[in-house]
């Protein structure tokens, strides 16, 4: 599963790349030597080699390249993991709806306890206006933790957020990360609307012209309990 863990990550090492483009000089020359290695050592079929130069380089990136995310979205419902989740088909919430905010972050550092690697987030979050204005605001709402043996790179951040009385509109989200470990910080912005409420008595919208009626429950599936019929 580490070398399927490592193709995954080939995608991504371009754009750490890219992020990490102002640093130059050595760490330039070092990402691209690792590469040249790599393409030696497949040349020799030497796959397993090269990929951990591969690795190497990835981590090299990964440390140079600012707190960024591959991903940032609203989704359905609780992910089941990394990368496992439902993305909400549209950023329109009812008044007082959890809003379920999904992330992967890259760039991150790590911290160490004996044997175990440590990621530490402290989050704030802005509400704003479409044209910038400052709506609400906390620091340090929330603590994104992980302990692994291992320096994962796949870390999943899931916020639940909240804001009860906001009125039908338009707005954004800000969510910033501060990395205790590397010391960098990151933000990304969601816009999302709130709807206007439906007027109490509004009728159902009817079915379009031709439609087939949705099929009628059988009486036993809605009252099983009812008592059968006298002979």
């Amino acid at each position: 599963m580490r070398v399927l863990r490592t193709f995954s990550r080939v995608a991504l090492l371009a754009g750490l790349v890219l992020a990490a483009a102002p640093v130059a000089g050595a760490a330039a020359a070092e990402l691209a030597d690792r590469a040249r290695v790599a393409e030696g050592l497949l040349t020799d079929n030497k796959p397993v080699q090269a990929l951990a130069e591969m690795e190497a380089a990835f981590n090299a990136a990964w440390e140079r390249a600012p707190l960024g995310f591959s991903e940032a979205l609203f989704v359905a419902a609780r992910p089941a993991g990394f990368g496992i989740y439902d993305a909400r088909p549209a950023a329109v919430f009812k008044e007082g709806e959890d809003m379920l905010v999904y992330a992967e972050p890259f760039g991150f550092g790590y911290g160490r306890e004996n044997e175990l690697f440590l990621i530490d987030f402290k989050a704030d979050f802005e509400l704003r206006t479409p044209t910038g204005q400052i709506l609400h605001k906390q620091a340090d709402f929330a603590d994104l933790t992980m302990k692994s043996r291992r320096r994962n790179k796949e870390f999943q951040v899931f916020i639940t957020y909240n804001f009860n009385g906001l009125k039908p509109g338009d707005y954004v989200l800000v969510t910033r990360l501060h990395d205790l470990h590397s010391g960098k910080t990151g933000a990304f912005e969601l816009p999302f609307t709130i709807a206007a409420p439906t007027p109490p008595g509004t009728p159902a919208t009817p079915p379009a012209a031709g439609a087939t009626p949705p099929a009628q429950p059988d009486a036993a599936e809605t009252a099983p309990d009812a008592p059968a019929p006298a002979p």
